[in-house]
């Protein structure tokens, strides 16, 4: 019988990450590490040491773990041919070095989102969306760290690209707080406004997936505006930060965060078009912030580059 595994350490590196991820699938489908040795054909240690983010599993191992827990094998070796790529130190300069898996960066998110809108509340982080035909045109997020749950509530005016758009495929990552010791982690979607939320669903425990069903069918160049309001339950602590995480065109992101004024943040800094593996350091930025008298900071950004973190973080 294997080992009670220890808890990872989330630091933002590219081998870390991709045990978390690793982690929650095995999590997801239900199998201890035991059952999942016999279903993969691998010594229990061996399934464990590939998800303890000492060092990267081969694509063999990973493979066959991600085949016994059901999960999507192409997705997945090509996250593993991204991470090996990111571990390369003599890779060219060009190559791609995001190390958030395909499900977490097409998004929606950060964040919050509660976006990484709700990286859990660890982050409301940011949702990133999936699914063509339609960009960003604006998303305004006001994220309220006064209130108890804690609550995102995200418009975006979105502009179709196709004709004959009928719905919106939306997304979000929520990360878990370093310290949440809670079994459960949920996420409470509202459509406010803007259409039918249709579909709610947890592939995974951090990412939460919505279609949202439009009022009507949108023809090239038509906009169209929606909001949702995000709630993290209760008893679930919110990772420290906010963030969008773009992969679709984003031209501006508004964001207001209104922490408790007596319980103001140690330091809030500013993520500007950062890697992912930032969004988790937890050393400030240059562009630091501090709240006004009523706990409130406020950011925008133009002309977001994909697959860049735009957002806040802030210390407790």
């Amino acid at each position: 019988m294997g080992r009670p595994q220890k808890s990872l350490d989330r630091d933002g590196s590219a081998v870390r990450e991709f045990a978390f991820w690793l982690r929650d699938l095995r999590k997801g489908s239900g199998l201890t590490y035991d059952q999942l040795g016999k279903k993969a054909h691998y010594a229990t240690s061996t399934v464990q040491a590939a998800t303890a983010g000492n060092r990267l599993p081969t694509l063999k191992v990973m493979t066959a773990i991600v085949k016994a827990c059901d999960g999507d094998v192409t997705q997945w070796q090509d996250y593993w041919t991204r991470i090996q790529r990111t571990l390369d130190k003599g890779a060219p300069d060009d190559v791609e070095r995001l190390v958030a898996p395909p499900w977490a960066r097409h998004e929606q998110s950060a964040d919050p989102a509660p976006a990484a809108g709700a990286e859990r509340p660890g982050s409301l982080p940011s949702p990133d969306d999936l699914g063509d035909g339609w960009f960003i045109e604006s998303f305004t997020a006001l994220l309220r760290l006064d209130t108890a749950p804690v609550e995102a509530e995200e418009r975006r005016l979105i502009v179709a690209t196709v004709n004959g758009l009928t719905e919106l495929g939306t997304s979000v990552s929520i990360p878990r707080h370093p310290e949440d010791p809670s079994a459960d982690h949920g996420l409470d979607s509202e459509l406010l406004y803007g259409g039918s939320l249709e579909l709610r669903e947890q592939p995974y425990e951090t990412y939460f997936r919505n279609v949202i069903v439009l009022p009507r069918s949108l023809g090239y160049g038509e906009r169209h505006e929606y909001a949702l309001r995000l709630r993290i339950p209760s008893t679930q602590r919110m990772a420290p930060h906010y963030v969008h995480v773009p992969h679709r065109r984003s031209d501006h992101f508004d964001l207001r965060v209104r922490f408790a004024p007596d319980h103001p943040p140690k330091a809030v800094w500013v993520l500007r078009a950062v890697p992912t593996a930032v969004i988790y350091q937890s050393t400030p930025t240059a562009e630091t912030m501090v709240p006004d008298r009523f706990g409130e900071v406020h950011v925008s950004f133009r002309d977001l580059k994909l697959g860049f973190g735009y957002g806040l973080c802030w210390r407790e």
